[in-house]
Order: C-alpha cells, then structure tokens, then sequence
C-alpha cells in the first residue's frame, strides 16, 4: 500500500478553528472582562485592529465561541455583506441577523419556539425606508435600540446578552465615521435601560483622530485591542498544534528559521508552513531544514505574490516610487528626510503619500519621523518586481 501524507494542517487565508487558536491572551481576557461587565449591565465594547493576515477574523471566531460558551447570542458577520452601507441598512441587517441566529439556536433546540416566533416579528421602521423580514404590521418599532430593547426583553430568561461581531468594519469609518457615531448613540440609549448589548468591530481600523488630538470616536466608544505579529512562543505553539494534528514532527531548529523568515506575521507564517508541508513526501513523517530551503526559492515569488500585490502593485506610482526607495534601503528603517531626499519631493508633498501609506498597512511609523516596510519580505517581493520590469524593459 502506497503510503499517503495526512491532509495539509496549514491553509493560509482561512480564519482558524477557534479550538486550534493560540496567543492574543491578553486581547481574548480583556474581551471576557468587557462581556463579563456588559451582562451584568454595564455596556462595554472594545474593537480589534490590525493589518492585513493579522488574524482579526480567527479572533472574532474565537470571541464568538467565548461568548456563547458564557450562553450569550453572539452573532458574526461581515460588513462587506451589505452593500451601500447606511444607518437605515446597518440597523436592518443587525435585526436580521438576531432573527438568524435564534433560528438557528431553536434548531439546536437551545432557543424555544415561542421565543423564536417573537422575535421574527420584530422589525424598524424609520423615517426613510421600512425593513423587515416578514409582512406583519405588529411589533413595529421605530428605531434600532428599541428593536434591540424588544428583542432582549424576549431572549432575557434564556440568553446572559447579545453579542455583535462585525469583521471588515472600517467601512463604518468613512463619511466622517457617522456610522461608528450612530452605533454609539444606540449604544448610549441601551446603557440607560442596562440591556446587555455588546458590539466588537474589527478591521483595518484607524484608531486615532485628527493630529494633535489623540481620539476618534472609534477609541471613545470602542476601545481598541491592536493585534501584531505573533511572538515566538506563539508561532511556536501554533505551528506544534497543527502538526501534532497531522501526526508530523519538526526539527527543533527549524523554528528559530521559520520565525526569522516570517517574523512571525500570522499570513505569512500560515503561508510558509503551507509551503513547506507540501513539500514532504507521502512517507515522510518529519519536516526538516531541507523542506524550508525548498520553499525559500519561491516563496515570496509565488506563493506570497497575491497576498503582496495589494500593497506595491495595485497602488499609486509615487506610493511605488517610496516603496521602493524603501525596499533597496541598506537599512530596515528610514527618515521622513532620507525619504524625501531620495525622491526629490518636498516634505509637504511626501507626508500624504506617507500617512495613505501607513493607514493602509504597507509600511509602519516606528518613531517620530522613521518608517519600515510591514514586513521584510514585501521588500523582497518589490525587488522581484522591478527586476522583472527591468528585464522585460
């Protein structure tokens, strides 16, 4: 019989099985805390932050199993769901998904019937524009935090609170952030009346206001948990869970490699062990440095190429032109005025393209005036790319 290698553990760009997640200790107790005090009657709400393939949707999961170990309805969804986001939208979609979610836990048998048939008629109707998912004309109610009112009214004897989990949220930031503004008035009214009502955005989210201020209204109301790069003991502890599933060993100096190479980035530390997995024969049961310098030749070529293009290939030609001063920099970091002598641009014309830079993740503000690449491998991959351009030239 032809041996046959275990299914491949490592899929970069899923979220991970909440009972396979490891790290953001710190972040997960604090999202207890606040759900702790917010079914005691206490709202509090605190939001995720990050950059791209940070792991903002495996914590959102993860939160999710938390909250309904502590038997709240915790309800996940996407905000790139709904298409031209409004108030009047947001507020349907959140009822629409309550209802959703008690469907679903009636035929799990932990919500009753009659509940259920409560709460599917409940529905907003505003000024603008009526929404609902059924035809009834009772239970009408005209505004979001009095539907959600209604709503615990109902789920109370059963549910500890009522938990929102918004992935892809920073789109509640544009237009002057009016709709992290209206989540907070609603918020504001369900703390009057002490309904257990919490809501966890996440996302590419811009956690301070204008210069010089220190605040925004997503800081104000939902305080945020900035998530980075795994350290070493957590990339170590998730690459050994999911071998250990697999039933394939590692050798131990492998992962001193593996984190100098990923720095511990949660995508691309996914990506590389995916990489590298994929290489071992069908009768091999361990992963050797050999396997890691196979995956070396073209990782940042290949398996990298989609996950980078977002940041140097689908952007602005000046952005380009600073990433890749910075990419063939001799050091890590750079000066806002090395930056601007290399490029010949006059500081007032270099800090816009700068702060876009930063807010969409492709470079970090380390100090005062100094700025790296997110990750060392996009300089890697911007070389790759103007060699490529060279030669085709």
């Amino acid at each position: 019989m032809t041996a046959q290698r275990s299914p491949n553990p490592f899929n970069p760009g899923s979220p991970v099985d909440p009972n396979d997640f490891v790290g953001r200790v710190s972040e997960l107790e604090n999202f207890k805390q606040k759900l702790m005090q917010t079914a005691n009657g206490s709202l509090a709400n605190m939001a995720v932050a990050g950059g791209y393939g940070v792991g903002k949707t495996s914590f959102l999961h993860k939160c999710k199993a938390l909250a309904e170990e502590s038997n709240a309805l915790a309800i996940y969804f996407s905000l790139n769901e709904i298409d031209e986001l409004s108030k009047e939208r947001l507020a349907a979609f959140l009822i629409r998904r309550i209802k959703e979610k008690v469907r679903e836990e009636m035929i799990l048998e932990r919500i009753s019937n009659e509940i259920f048939k409560v709460i599917q008629r409940i529905k907003i109707k505003t000024e603008k524009i009526e929404l609902s998912l059924d035809e009834e004309d009772e239970n009408t109610f005209p505004n979001l935090q009095t539907a959600l009112v209604a709503a615990w009214k109902t789920l109370k004897g059963t549910k500890k609170a009522i938990v929102f989990l918004l992935d892809e949220a920073r789109v509640l930031e544009r237009n002057r952030a009016e709709l992290l503004l209206y989540l907070r008035a609603v918020l504001e009214h369900l703390q009057i009346e002490h309904i257990p009502v919490m809501i966890l955005p996440a996302g590419k989210l811009t956690i301070t206001g204008p210069t010089g201020t220190g605040f925004s209204p997503l800081v104000r109301t939902f305080q945020p948990a900035l998530l980075e790069n795994f350290s070493r003991e957590e990339a170590n502890a998730f690459i050994t869970k999911k071998l250990n599933q697999a039933g394939v060993e590692i050798e131990l100096i492998a992962f001193e490699k593996i984190y100098n190479a990923t720095e511990g980035h949660p995508f691309v530390l996914t990506a590389y062990m995916n990489s590298a997995y994929s290489r071992l024969l069908p009768e091999e049961k361990k992963l050797t440095q050999a396997h890691f310098k196979a995956t070396d030749v073209d990782f940042v070529k290949a398996d990298l190429a989609p996950f980078f293009a977002r940041f140097y290939d689908q952007t602005g030609r000046n952005s380009r032109k600073i990433l890749s001063v910075m990419a063939n920099f001799p050091r890590e970091e750079i000066s806002f005025s090395e930056l601007a002598k290399k490029l010949a641009f006059e500081m007032n014309e270099l800090s816009p393209h700068l702060g876009k830079l930063v807010q969409d993740g492709s470079i970090i503000r380390i100090d005062r005036g100094k700025y790296k690449l997110f990750h060392h491998l996009l300089g890697e991959y911007i070389k790759s790319r103007q060699q490529k351009n060279n030669s085709e030239a």
